[in-house]
């Protein structure tokens, strides 16, 4: 048998030729050229779909490599976040615990201050400076503790008392070099009447004193202390001995 050329059937099919021109012209049957040609039609369409099979795996691949980019890129920016939200957390908690301390020293400063005056105790050189001392309240959280904690020598809360002292005659002198120094002044007189003064004076004597309400007192209290906390915590003190 003869072989019969598929590929000049094919092209001449495609020419526009009629079977039963391609049959006479190959001199076979019409039903072989049939034949042929819809073998031709299988094997293109099998052709094809192995292609958009290919196509597909390799647009697959593509995506996966982008979705794992993207999530790569998502997980940094969710660990980051995450990151600076136990940051900010820490930090608000570190700082409403200096606020916390600092109304504990000016609550308990009158019986600090005794303590040192009073004290039967000669003192001692210490190298542990007011930075050291507050440090170590930062770590306590029963406010008893944290005075007595102070109070176990005379020379830490003599360097307390001293490291006080200092911060709130920097507090005045900032209250009296500000660009507000009337509403500064007496916030620094607000906080003065109520915790350090020699007669203490409440809320409602304030306001009085003042010429104010009792809820600007306790907002004047509120910033004063904001502000001595940072001196006082912020700042390393002098290292009394």
């Amino acid at each position: 048998m003869r072989k019969i050329d598929t590929k000049k059937i094919v092209v001449l099919y495609t020419a526009g030729w009629r079977k039963e021109e391609i049959a006479a012209e190959m001199e076979i049957t019409p039903e072989i050229v049939e034949e042929i040609l819809l073998c031709n039609q299988k094997e293109k369409v099998s052709k094809e779909e192995r292609k958009d099979i290919k196509t597909h795996i390799i647009l697959t691949t593509q995506e996966l490599k982008q979705i794992y980019e993207k999530a790569a890129v998502i997980g940094a920016q969710e660990g980051i976040k995450t990151f600076e939200q136990e940051r900010k957390k820490e930090y608000s908690h570190k700082a409403d615990k200096r606020l916390r301390n600092t109304k504990l020293l000016l609550r308990n400063y009158h019986m600090l201050k005794e303590h040192t005056e009073k004290s039967v105790f000669g003192r001692v050189q210490m190298k542990e400076s007011a930075l050291d001392i507050l440090e170590s309240m930062m770590s306590l959280y029963d406010n008893e503790v944290i005075i007595e904690s102070i109070k176990r020598s005379a020379t830490r809360t003599a360097i307390i008392v001293s490291h006080i002292e200092t911060m709130l005659g920097l507090y005045k002198i900032y209250c009296e070099k500000s660009v507000n120094p009337k509403i500064d002044q007496r916030r620094y007189e607000v906080i003065w009447d109520m915790y350090l003064a020699d007669q203490l004076l409440t809320a409602e004597e304030i306001a009085d004193k003042q010429h104010i309400s009792k809820e600007s007192v306790y907002s004047d209290v509120k910033i004063a202390i904001e502000r001595l906390a940072a001196l006082i915590f912020g700042v390393d003190g002098l290292n009394v001995q």
